[in-house]
């Protein structure tokens, strides 16, 4: 039976290293920054453009207004002068639905919950952790004092739920949203992966 598993997270809490060990467990797909070049390779835009509008949401009122905080349906001539933003997560979501088409996966990020909702298998996980956690990690990856790295974890947090809620019908981050909800703080990445493992294998 096909995979679709779909990893929101906080910043900091090990989201996408949970995503990553949990594909190898089962031996599925990986998809994370890998979706931002398939992204540009398919919109034709450079890869560093496409960065820049990874998981952050328009500014534009007019598309907003236009499409009332969401981008199903939009037309190809809308696309055409469309904030790149807008067109980065079009693209991304043509991305992931093909690349879930043809088989399981791990989607991490870009409202994949969102994109598959609907699809047969689909399992929506969303990781979290203590602040205390979460700013000891960053701190300890990017090289921080812990007053930096809790900066970096609230303004991430915000761009984060900012892009969700506005290219989706939902809010980020609410239980009612997801499957599974996993605080990191006490059990770690592994024992994250552990109880993924078991509930996929409950859920058959």
């Amino acid at each position: 039976m096909k995979k679709l598993i779909t990893v929101g997270r906080q910043y900091g809490s090990g989201g996408g290293e949970v995503g990553k060990k949990l594909a190898e467990a089962l031996n599925i797909p990986f998809y994370d920054s890998e979706l931002v070049e398939m992204a540009a390779k398919e919109s034709d835009m450079h890869p560093d453009v496409v960065k820049q509008a990874d998981e952050k949401a328009t500014d534009s009122l007019l598309y907003s207004l236009i499409t009332g905080g969401g981008l199903r349906g939009v037309s190809d001539a809308m696309q055409y002068d469309m904030p790149i933003n807008d067109k980065v997560f079009i693209k991304q979501s043509k991305v992931i639905k093909e690349l879930a088409a043809k088989g399981s996966g791990v989607f991490v990020g870009r409202c994949a919950d969102y994109v598959l909702d609907g699809c047969e298998g689909l399992l929506r996980v969303f990781i979290y952790a203590d602040i205390e956690t979460r700013i000891a990690r960053v701190a300890e990856y990017e090289n921080l004092t812990p007053q930096k790295a809790k900066d970096v974890i609230v303004k991430t947090e915000r761009r984060r739920k900012t892009y969700y809620n506005y290219y989706t019908d939902r809010t980020w981050g609410s239980i009612s949203g997801y499957d599974l909800c996993i605080n990191t703080t006490n059990i770690g990445i592994d024992g994250a992966v552990e109880l993924i493992k078991c509930y996929v294998e409950k859920k058959g």
